[in-house]
């Protein structure tokens, strides 16, 4: 880190479950902050910075001044905790930290209603996806085409029931593509319908008059579009299950859902609706054991998704429509700010 990053440093803090007070001996110990590049940084654009992370510590990250600004106005739900931490988390402070914190309350808006209720939802979609795909597994094997072969007409005089129809009757055969995903098949010596791979040889033996000279053997339904589904979904299932957190997935195969996503998606939605209801921010949260047992399982996977959505309606709309913040953020007062306090800083 270089050496305004250190000097111009504003604040840092623990952050995440420390922060919140739901941590656990196995937690992570995460740290935020803010600093304030110098005039270079600010006043010209060769030399742009965002963020830097913290080389000596495994999950730390600053904010430069301006960004951080911009994602507090934007109502971020990440960034909005960083003025609002209790202040045994705070590492090391400044009087320009201790100037931002005199503001915090009047640069929020009601956007916190879509921000930490989005951020919540977020969190719900990712538990309805794992859900799915714990509840419905998908097989090792990938599908063929031969199970989205269907047989649509029988010509010959085997009786042959459509469930039980399969690619060995299509072997040593030749399929004619008679238009959308409707094949003919036919018997053709030397042809095959199935190449060693298993994809489809399409052989077009046609008359002129573009019509077969003869009835084929079967009409078959080629289902190419639900195969492509399902391949995707087969590829997608594996994906999802070779790159799992080994953490998170015991927490899935023990409870039925990511408990741990859980526990924040009701943690965010709590704070959305503390704060429209003039609460402020409360980072350390007053229902830590409640949120830590929410994690160990507690509530039923059903009854999370009924309270989740519940919730995010009445944020969304009694809330918001009712709260006393701001409609849209104090851009003019944030500037001010942002200002004055890059002048204590430089």
């Amino acid at each position: 880190m270089s050496s305004y990053e250190l000097s111009n440093t504003l604040v840092k803090h623990y952050a995440g479950s420390l922060a919140y007070g739901t941590n656990l001996p196995t937690s992570d110990v995460d740290i935020r902050g803010i600093f304030c590049a110098s005039p270079q940084e600010i006043r010209t654009p060769y030399f742009p910075v965002r963020e830097v992370s913290l080389p000596d510590e495994e999950d730390g990250k600053l904010y430069e001044l301006s960004n951080f600004m911009k994602l507090y106005t934007d109502c971020n739900p990440n960034i909005v905790e960083t003025l609002w931490v209790d202040n045994s988390d705070i590492i090391t402070s400044s009087p320009m930290y201790d100037y931002l914190r005199e503001y915090r309350s009047g640069l929020l808006s009601s956007k916190v209603a879509h921000t930490f209720s989005g951020y919540a939802i977020s969190q719900l979609k990712r538990i309805k996806g794992h859900n799915k795909w714990i509840n419905n597994p998908q097989p090792v094997e990938a599908p063929k085409h031969e199970d989205f072969v269907k047989l649509v007409r029988n010509f010959t005089e085997a009786k042959i029931m459509g469930s039980h129809f399969n690619m060995d009757y299509l072997r040593g055969h030749s399929m004619v593509h008679y238009g959308g995903d409707i094949f003919g098949v036919f018997s053709g010596e030397g042809n095959t319908a199935i190449t060693t791979q298993g994809d489809f040889n399409i052989s077009c033996r046609q008359t002129s008059s573009g019509v077969e000279d003869h009835l084929p053997k079967y009409i078959v339904k080629y289902c190419a579009e639900e195969f492509k589904r399902a391949k995707e979904k087969h590829s997608q299932y594996w994906t999802w299950k070779n790159n799992r957190n080994e953490k998170r997935s015991a927490l899935e195969e023990s409870f039925g859902y990511d408990t741990k996503h859980a526990m924040h998606l009701i943690r965010l939605l709590r704070m959305g609706e503390e704060i429209l209801t003039g609460q402020g921010v409360i980072v350390k949260r007053p229902d830590a054991q409640e949120l830590l047992a929410i994690r160990s399982g507690e509530w039923e996977y059903e009854d999370l998704i009924k309270w989740a959505d519940e919730k995010d309606k009445h944020i969304r709309g009694e809330l918001y429509r009712n709260t006393s913040l701001r409609k849209k953020p104090d851009v003019k007062l944030a500037a001010k700010v942002l200002m004055e306090c890059q002048d204590m800083c430089w």
